[in-house]
């Protein structure tokens, strides 16, 4: 079993490159728009493209877009489709998509085929900016009027999550309305497309102090969704054991909620230094979630039995669920139908690495099996998060498919030694 993991780990981590979202070719263009250095894009250029698009053009196109769209804030890749990448420069002013033919790894063909300027009225005030900001996506408008402490808290990775939050539960943001003014705060209304949001902004010595949603929990049958995918695994893993361990399902509920105190503020570490890259902070955001959810769960499965150690993960699991209902319920009352099969998938993933860890401690190597998985879910969690910051489908499959072959190369292989274990009697005092 544990040469079988290791080769499994080895294929993974191999094949990581390719199910990445970005190739090196459309890397080395963001690095060279990002610092004006055409050094990193000359190797990535078909021998055409270095003729037709030589340093002096590189040059020429990037300093016309500074000097009427303003300074690079940031660029950033933006999906794929064929052979065509696109990247997504954010200038102070604008929002320039560049279309990249790739052929070999290289690029073939480059051109521009959006230039988006958000509407912005002379005199804007920090607060309509905040709110332009969020209408539209373009995290600049706001960035000017932050405080020192919003500009560390509030980072673009951040704020980019948040409003892809918001369109996730709500539909696409349509515009805005102003409500009231109480003191500092000022309360608007977000105009979505399912429902309207209630949010505030805090300005402070005419400083944006604070963003913040007033979200009221909704329940609907929508929302739901999640709790029966992790419902209908549960009873799948019941009816093939033939037997429940509740204590130790309950075990790993309350661990979820352990799990999720300890990381959070571990995953908001950069954010509070105003630090870091869009991926450096999405691979820190994927290894303190595996780090700690794998370690809290290595702990509590290790001189377990394999169904209780099986039972402590599909607890956990479940609590997932449960508490995926209650983010759609916040954030709109709704859940998309495929939610049903993310919860059914990860519940087997987490019920499958506590087994595992009761199995490879039994067998003494029980550290290296903690080692494949967290990286395996260190893998998972950073696509997860990056995903939620640029949603795209085929991200999210890829994603899926390595949660179910993760999951299914493990209960195939120790679910049976589960089923047919003889269980020692315990002797109560």
């Amino acid at each position: 079993m544990k040469h079988a993991l290791s080769l499994f780990t080895a294929l993974l981590v191999l094949t990581f490159p390719l199910v990445s979202a970005q190739t090196a070719a459309s890397g080395a263009f963001i690095k060279s728009m990002e610092r004006g250095e055409y050094s990193y894009l000359r190797p990535y250029l078909t021998p055409q493209m270095q003729s037709a698009f030589p340093e002096s053009k590189f040059a020429e196109l990037r300093d016309s877009l500074i000097e009427k769209y303003g300074k690079i804030i940031n660029a950033s890749y933006s999906g794929s489709e064929g052979n065509a990448e696109y990247v997504r420069v954010d200038f102070e002013r604008a929002l320039v998509v560049f279309k990249l033919v790739i052929e070999n790894q290289k690029i073939a063909g480059l051109w521009i085929v959006k230039v988006s300027q958000p509407h912005q009225e002379p005199g804007l005030t920090p607060q309509e900016a905040m709110m332009e900001a969020i209408v539209t996506g373009n995290y600049s408008l706001a960035e000017g009027y932050f405080s020192p402490l919003m500009k560390k808290v509030f980072t673009r990775a951040l704020f980019e999550k948040t409003r892809n939050m918001i369109i996730r539960y709500n539909g696409e943001i349509r515009g805005y309305s102003f409500e009231k003014r109480v003191g500092t705060v000022y309360y608007y209304r977000l105009i979505c497309e399912k429902r309207d949001i209630r949010v505030t902004v805090t300005v402070e010595n005419g400083m944006i102090a604070g963003f913040h949603m007033s979200l009221s929990f909704r329940l609907s049958a929508q929302a739901i969704y999640p709790f029966f995918g992790a419902l209908l695994a549960l009873l799948l893993l019941g009816a093939y054991l033939r037997k429940v361990k509740f204590a130790e399902l309950l075990l790993g509920m309350a661990l979820l909620l352990i799990a999720i105190a300890v990381q959070t503020p571990l995953q908001n570490i950069p954010r509070l230094f105003g630090a870091g890259t869009l991926v450096s902070l999405v691979l820190w955001s994927g290894l303190m979630a595996a780090a700690v959810q794998e370690s809290v769960k290595y702990y509590f499965s290790r001189n377990r039995s394999l169904k209780e150690a099986l039972y402590v993960g599909a607890g956990f699991g479940f609590a997932e669920g449960i508490l995926a209902v209650g983010i759609a319920a916040a954030f709109g009352g709704s859940a998309s139908p495929v939610s049903f099969l993310e919860r059914f998938i990860v519940l087997f993933f987490h019920a499958s690495t506590t087994l595992l860890f009761a199995y490879a401690y039994k067998e003494g190597w029980g550290i290296r099996a903690f080692g494949v998985m967290t990286l395996i879910h260190w893998i998972m969690d950073s696509l997860s998060a990056y995903w939620n910051l640029h949603p795209s489908a085929g991200l999210l499959a890829t994603i899926y498919i390595i949660t179910a072959l993760t999951s299914a190369a493990v209960l195939l292989t120790l679910a049976g030694k589960a089923k047919e274990e003889v269980e020692e009697v315990k002797v109560l005092w």
